[in-house]
């Protein structure tokens, strides 16, 4: 991990998405990418030989191919693609050289140029999260020019990806589809409610930004295939409660004697009465696995999964690093209060967040990774969010 990639990653909260129709709302693209990871998640789990960490990757190249290129619309994105689709990835390489790995590099030059299934899989997760998307505008501008022909061709190209089951489950818009929805809904929940921030960000948003600064802790002490899968959707969905309780914040939980345990009591009702009989039962098992005590340390067993203290213990063990995502999610509150904070919108809240966290990680390794460097104004201070793009 560098200084130039968080940003770049991050920068993505800020490119917004059909901002040549008018909108009920603003939509981004951290949360549309967001969105795509999780209905992915549902479409693979129906197909078989899919390689989860070759999808996670692509799904990483696909969000930096959009923070290169911001608010391109789709037919003129394509249409540059016919013309001049390897300049466009030479261009797009050129400027994450020096700042992604040759692995991830590997995948951002494959990108769009490969019919992999899991590529398939995210192509039509993308198809499926923007018509969730459109069917709010076109409720909400049906005399706007062109947009029966957006309408026509979402349609028309979700519809090559029938041979897909889940796609097909998802069309039929039935309790699989409302989970969907229900994850869709948390970019209208904004993070630090009370608190003016540029930018806004989502819950949605931050579920995503959470699970690859997990992937990418996790690539840095050399974990498995099975740390990836575990750590990166343990990340993806670590607030999903949310969706049903929205954000309680941190002073208010710690403010009432007793109240954080009763709020997990509620939260745990809540997955199992709200959340889980939304899933495909083959999933529901796992998914409350990734989201009950999301920051616990765990050893998946035959039945289930036990806790552990110390991340140590997990090293070569199949598990789930509950105090490494812990670290992502801080780190997450982290960007969000000091890219607030240099954009010139600040608060008491936010000033505090930015020194409390660097406080709290100094000195502080896992897995022998040093992250206090992470939690350092000077860490981001050397560059500007797009400086590097040429």
């Amino acid at each position: 991990m560098n200084a130039k990639l968080i940003k770049l990653i991050f920068s993505t909260a800020s490119i917004e998405r059909w901002n040549d129709l008018p909108r009920p709302f603003k939509f981004v693209e951290l949360d549309k990418q967001a969105h795509r990871m999780i209905i992915a998640y549902i479409i693979a789990h129906y197909e078989k030989d899919v390689d989860f960490v070759k999808l996670i990757n692509f799904s990483i190249a696909g969000l930096l191919y959009r923070a290169i290129l911001t608010d391109l619309k789709s037919p003129v994105y394509y249409y540059l693609r016919k013309k001049k689709g390897k300049e466009v990835d030479e261009f797009v390489l050129r400027n994450l050289r020096g700042v992604i790995d040759e692995e991830l590099e590997y995948y951002v030059k494959l990108y769009n140029n490969t019919d992999s299934i899991e590529k398939r899989i995210l192509s039509a997760a993308s198809y499926i999260s923007s018509k969730w998307e459109f069917d709010f505008i076109y409720n909400f501008a049906k005399n706007s020019y062109g947009i029966e022909d957006i309408k026509k061709n979402l349609e028309n190209e979700l519809e090559d990806y029938y041979d897909l089951e889940g796609v097909r489950i998802l069309s039929l818009k039935r309790k699989t589809y409302d989970f969907i929805s229900l994850c869709g809904n948390m970019r209208f929940q904004k993070r630090w409610a009370n608190t003016p921030r540029i930018p806004q960000t989502s819950v949605l948003g931050h579920m995503l930004f959470v699970a690859i600064m997990s992937f990418f802790l996790t690539k840095e002490y050399g974990g498995n295939k099975d740390k990836i899968y575990y750590n990166f959707f343990t990340g993806l969905f670590h607030d999903l409660p949310e969706a049903l309780t929205r954000d309680i914040i941190t002073p208010v939980k710690q403010g009432v004697a007793g109240l954080d345990k009763i709020l997990k009591e509620y939260e745990n009702m809540l997955i199992e009465e709200k959340i889980l009989p939304l899933v495909p039962k083959k999933l529901q098992q796992e998914l409350k696995m990734l989201i009950t005590d999301e920051f616990a340390n765990k050893i998946i067993t035959n039945n289930g999964y036990k806790t552990v203290d110390t991340a140590e213990d997990l090293f070569e063990n199949k598990g789930i690093d509950g105090k490494l995502i812990k670290i992502a999610d801080h780190l997450g509150a982290f960007i969000e209060a000091l890219m607030s904070v240099k954009h010139g919108i600040k608060s008491v809240e936010l000033e505090n967040a930015v020194k409390n966290l660097s406080k709290k990680y100094q000195n502080k390794k896992i897995f022998g990774i040093d992250v206090e460097k992470y939690f350092q104004k000077e860490f981001y201070e050397k560059d500007n969010f797009h400086s590097h793009i040429n």
